[in-house]
């Protein structure tokens, strides 16, 4: 069976679908699937029925990773489909292992990727083109209708720098798992993640680092430092290291960003 992989990589945002507590996106897998198993077992019903029980059960990865497993599942129902009666509980059982495994990991690397680096990521390349807007562009525009321009130009900038990946992934992820196999994982040991993950990081570390040091430049540059540029660089600076030692006393970083948000909304208040 000749697999569109378009129409599958178009269905999979409807994984998010009826998400829920109980079996959490096995509808919106079951829709991703569906058409594929209506083709792959038109001449088997009793094969057909076991297929619709089995992907309506729970599923939950990464919405973009999760690419990676569905396209293993569907090479495993290809499988399903040619296997006669006595080896059929095996088939299934190992459609089941491939489902659990592939979808954990693809869970792990995905919310580290995409939510802990590559979100962060493009809001920091936000911020850096807003600032910079400010420092060069933003002084000399003077209407209202211009600002929001250059403003709506670095959001879509943002967005592309997080959304072209996360698409060419989601596709990668698909021929990847459908052609891979128990020795690369189902293709997700392809791409070295964990590299991929550090360098983000740290190309997103020197980056926040390299427009704290060109603020504090602009800010020498001028005639003399603002009491209120003093006040909120020893702030960024303190959390910076409170940051640090919270992580080592097993703080959760969601706390930190709660204390930071309330301060330095009430430090903008008062300035």
């Amino acid at each position: 069976m000749k697999i569109d992989f378009i129409k599958v990589f178009l269905r999979t945002f409807l994984l998010q679908i009826f998400w829920n507590y109980r079996k959490m996106q096995n509808i919106g897998r079951f829709l991703i699937v569906l058409p594929i198993l209506k083709q792959l077992y038109k001449d088997r019903p009793d094969y057909y029925k076991r297929a619709l029980i089995r992907n309506l059960d729970t599923f939950n990865s990464n919405p973009v990773m999760a690419s990676y497993s569905i396209g293993a599942m569907i090479k495993q129902e290809e499988k399903i489909a040619q296997t006669e009666q006595p080896k059929l509980l095996s088939e299934e059982k190992e459609w089941r292992v491939i489902s659990g495994s592939t979808a954990n990991a693809a869970a792990s690397l995905g919310d580290r990727l995409f939510w802990a680096t590559l979100k962060p990521f493009s809001l920091l390349l936000l911020i850096i083109l807003l600032y910079v807007a400010q420092v060069y562009v933003l002084k000399e525009i003077t209407t209202i209708q211009g600002k929001i321009f250059i403003a709506i130009v670095a959001i879509i900038f943002s967005l592309l720098a997080y959304n072209i990946p996360a698409l060419w992934i989601r596709h990668k992820g698909l021929k990847d798992s459908y052609n891979g196999t128990e020795e690369d994982f189902y293709g997700l040991i392809k791409l070295n993640w964990n590299r991929i993950i550090f360098m983000l990081k740290r190309v997103g570390q020197v980056l926040t680092f390299g427009i704290f040091i060109y603020g504090v430049y602009i800010a020498f540059s001028g005639e003399s430092l603002s009491a209120d540029l003093i006040t909120k660089s020893a702030l960024l600076v303190s959390f910076l290291i409170l940051s640090v030692w919270s992580k080592r006393l097993n703080i959760p970083n969601a706390y930190l960003y709660i204390v930071a948000t309330i301060i330095f909304s009430a430090a903008a208040l008062i300035s």
